[in-house]
This record gives C-alpha cells, sequence and structure tokens, in this order.
C-alpha cells in the first residue's frame, strides 16, 4: 500500500550568496568567500574529482562570529566539516557549492546551498 511506503524526505537547501550573511534562528552566517575550487569541469575527463573549499563566518546570537572552512568534494571522503554549526539536535551544514565549473566557462557569481536540520 501506498501509505506504507518508506520515503525519505528531500534536503531543501537555503541560497546563500557570497559576501551575504543570512539569519537561520539564532544563527547568523555569512559566506565569505571561495578558498579554492578545483572541482572537475563537467564533461571533462579528470584524474581527480576535485574539491571546494569555502570560508564562513558563524555567530550565535550576535556573539563574536567564528570563521569556518568547509571542504566539499565530489565523495564523502574529501568533503569535511559540511556541519559547520551544531548544538544539541539542532544543526547547520552545507550541501553544495553552485555554480559546478564548466570547461572553458568563466565562473558566475558563487553561492553556497546550506540545509538546517534537527
Amino acid at each position: 500500500m501506498a501509505q506504507e511506503d518508506d520515503t525519505t524526505t528531500p534536503q531543501i537547501g537555503v541560497k546563500l550568496e557570497q559576501d551575504h550573511t543570512i539569519t537561520l534562528g539564532a544563527i547568523s552566517i555569512t559566506f565569505v568567500k571561495v578558498l579554492e575550487d578545483s572541482r572537475c569541469p563537467k564533461n571533462v575527463n579528470c584524474m581527480w574529482a576535485g574539491q571546494a573549499r569555502v570560508e564562513v563566518l558563524v555567530s550565535e546570537n550576535g556573539k563574536e562570529p567564528i570563521t569556518q572552512e568547509i571542504t566539499l568534494g565530489a565523495t564523502e571522503e574529501v568533503s569535511k566539516n559540511k556541519t559547520f554549526f551544531k548544538k544539541g539536535d539542532y544543526f547547520i551544514k552545507a550541501l553544495t557549492l553552485n555554480p559546478y565549473p564548466v570547461n572553458g566557462e568563466k565562473m558566475g557569481p558563487y553561492s553556497l546551498i546550506i540545509y538546517e536540520g534537527k
């Protein structure tokens, strides 16, 4: 029966553009900069999938911001510190960095897709 199907709720992300700040509850997050973007471009064969490293500032309840570095890769082994805020069951993590590189095209303004959950 359809009522008995075990479905997974999709993760819906929030778009945070570079040099902008958003507030999720008592948490303010600023996407400061892209430190590295060595992701293998679409339609290109690479020896390594690459990674993207970004810097964000995280502040809780107006306290002094803390700098966090997030590494996003094609595999979980490469991805580090995707969860950059955690308090109890509540967390905020990075899902992806857009745009994804395309061979020969200039990269547009970056945006970080983040997710908050419990």
